[in-house]
């Protein structure tokens, strides 16, 4: 499912794989609509042709289910031998195939619901002990990871998107605007300007701007001082980069060429580059997000199924004896739990505050999920 491109085909193969694996007859998965409550059908596996369209066309509502606080509260796997007469079942839609046993698959990580695999044998008595129900219910935890790394996916795709339309914004405003020129003396105080010069840093004309000190519009002092000195020792600057601040506090990132003129004069040609710094940004987030997304959805997929038997086998070993290691034990297995699940639901990248600009920075797994 994690390789498969198409989702409904990705879901449609996992149904095959849960048919092979548990022996049933058919197997179907509904994913949830949020704002609706409702599971709607997505993909299924050897289903009657006649039933088919029914099926395909039906929804369920979530509190409408008999099993909703089991399944749907709980995460619990819910399953009937006698489904005609169990009262879960009661919903119009498990009358309308007449079928001997069910099973109900929950398709949820950290108390959200993603949906639910329905499992069928039409004429089979079927039942499932503790271990088989545990291991469905890692199933569908398994997929609902692999849910939401198909939607971090398409979110890093939607941020590359928005990357590229910026990058062409910037091109275009480079190219159809004017640049702002600047006069200034040594001292910094500006001499005069062109209209471009005062839009740029948020003026309405450039009388505005005549008489004040560019030494103001500095963000880091060292700026200005990296400039002079190339003009020092070069007698030009070209294509340097500077931040400085508009009239309004908002900061814009100029791209700056400046020499010096006969009379002393400081002449420069500043561009706004603000939108191609925020391209930039977003690409490199896009790719952060990405690549961070897809390594830790690799490592807690590889870390839950061991820790599932781990798990399954601390719990049957606490039913037979009291022992208060295997409670730690378990305890600990549900922090690590959630710190895989919390990696399968990474969506931004957040990291650590360091106190040492010797330490790398490293993800905060807690606030990249929340």
């Amino acid at each position: 499912m994690g390789g498969a491109t198409d989702l409904t085909e990705a879901l449609r193969q996992t149904c095959r794989e849960l048919s092979r694996f548990t022996g049933a007859e058919t197997v179907s998965v509904h994913l949830l609509h949020a704002d609706l409550r409702m599971l709607v059908p997505s993909a299924a596996y050897h289903v009657p042709r006649d039933m088919l369209p029914t099926l395909m066309a039906a929804t369920l509502p979530i509190d409408e289910q008999g099993f909703r606080d089991s399944v749907f509260g709980s995460g619990d796997v819910a399953w009937s031998d006698d489904v005609q007469h169990d009262a879960r079942f009661e919903y119009r839609l498990f009358r309308a195939f007449p079928h001997q046993s069910g099973a109900v698959v929950p398709v949820v990580v950290d108390d959200e619901i993603a949906g639910a695999f329905y499992l069928v044998w039409w004429k089979e008595r079927r039942s499932f002990d503790d271990v088989q129900r545990q291991t469905l219910q890692e199933i569908g935890r398994q997929v609902a990871m692999l849910l939401r790394a198909k939607r971090l996916l398409r979110e890093a795709q939607d941020q590359q998107k928005k990357a590229e339309t910026a990058s062409e914004r910037y091109r275009l405003l480079f190219e159809r605007n004017l640049a702002g020129v600047l006069w200034t003396r040594q001292d910094g105080t500006i001499v005069d300007c062109n209209d471009a010069m005062a839009r740029l840093l948020g003026h309405e004309s450039r009388g505005a701007l005549v008489g004040q000190n560019a030494r103001d519009f500095y963000i880091k002092a060292e700026d200005r001082e990296s400039v002079i000195d190339g003009l020092d020792r070069q007698g030009a600057v070209n294509n340097r980069e500077l931040y400085w601040r508009r009239r309004d506090g908002t900061d814009v990132w100029l791209r700056i060429n400046v020499g010096l003129r006969d009379d002393g004069v400081f002449e420069g040609i500043l561009v706004d580059i603000s939108d191609g710094k925020r391209a930039e940004l977003a690409e490199r987030q896009a790719m952060e997000l990405h690549a961070i997304a897809k390594l830790a959805n690799a490592a807690a997929h590889e870390i839950n199924n061991p820790l599932s038997v781990i798990l399954g086998y601390l719990t049957m070993l606490g039913r037979d004896r009291e022992d208060p290691r295997i409670d730690k034990a378990l305890e600990a297995g549900a922090r690590i739990r959630d710190i895989i699940t919390r990696m399968a639901r990474i969506t931004r990248v957040e990291h650590f505050e360091q106190t040492s600009t010797s330490v790398p920075p490293i993800v905060d797994i807690r606030r990249s999920s929340e």
